[in-house]
């Protein structure tokens, strides 16, 4: 009888458990409300002659961390976007304006800082598509065209104050952010030396 009560209560929880994992009616009918919103949305044309950001490029010279070795360390040539190393600084990527450096070796990355700048006071607006609301943190209003995010490599001087060097550019930006939504990380390089068989 005891193991008979066991099997009943056993059952018991699994429906509970079943039962606590299915959707309610109006969450049911919200996610529907939200698929066929979407379906329905169609996205404008993009028109001949529409705004856009502009986000040249400028060749700098970069030193690789693996073998960094002072100023005369051999430097590659990179391509750095302007607007990001103007917003990080140039100084501060230890970075100076490429001459006659060789390419970086194909299938290298550089050492890159990063960086989202947010609005101090988010603001909760629908999604085009399916009107789900969410949480804008990007500055400006949707569609004004404001860039807030930035990458840029950046040269390390020696591999000892790498820490040192990185929590630099993070001070030197930290005001730039936008508050405390904001985002600044460094991600490391990828670097490769390459040969053939002759």
């Amino acid at each position: 009888m005891t193991g008979f009560r066991e099997i009943i209560y056993q059952s018991i929880q699994h429906n509970k458990t079943i039962m606590g994992r299915v959707k309610s009616l109006r969450q049911i009918q919200k996610e529907l409300a939200y698929a066929q919103a979407r379906e329905a949305y169609t996205p404008p044309a993009r028109e001949d002659g529409a705004p856009s950001r502009n986000n040249p490029k400028i060749a700098v010279a970069y030193k690789p961390v693996q073998i960094a070795a002072g100023e005369t360390a051999k430097k590659y040539k990179v391509q750095a976007s302007q607007k990001s190393v103007q917003f990080f600084g140039q100084t501060e990527l230890n970075l100076v304006d490429a001459t006659s450096e060789d390419s970086l070796p194909r299938g290298a990355k550089p050492a890159q800082v990063h960086a989202t700048v947010a609005d101090g006071s988010p603001q909760v607006i629908r999604a085009l598509g399916s009107k789900r609301p969410y949480k804008r943190y990007a500055p400006g209003n949707r569609g004004s065209n404001v860039q807030y995010s930035y990458t840029a490599p950046m040269s390390i001087q020696s591999a000892s104050a790498l820490d040192t060097e990185i929590k630099a550019v993070f001070t030197a930006v930290k005001g730039k952010l936008g508050g405390a939504y904001g985002r600044v990380w460094f991600t490391p390089e990828y670097f490769v030396l390459t040969g053939s068989g002759e």
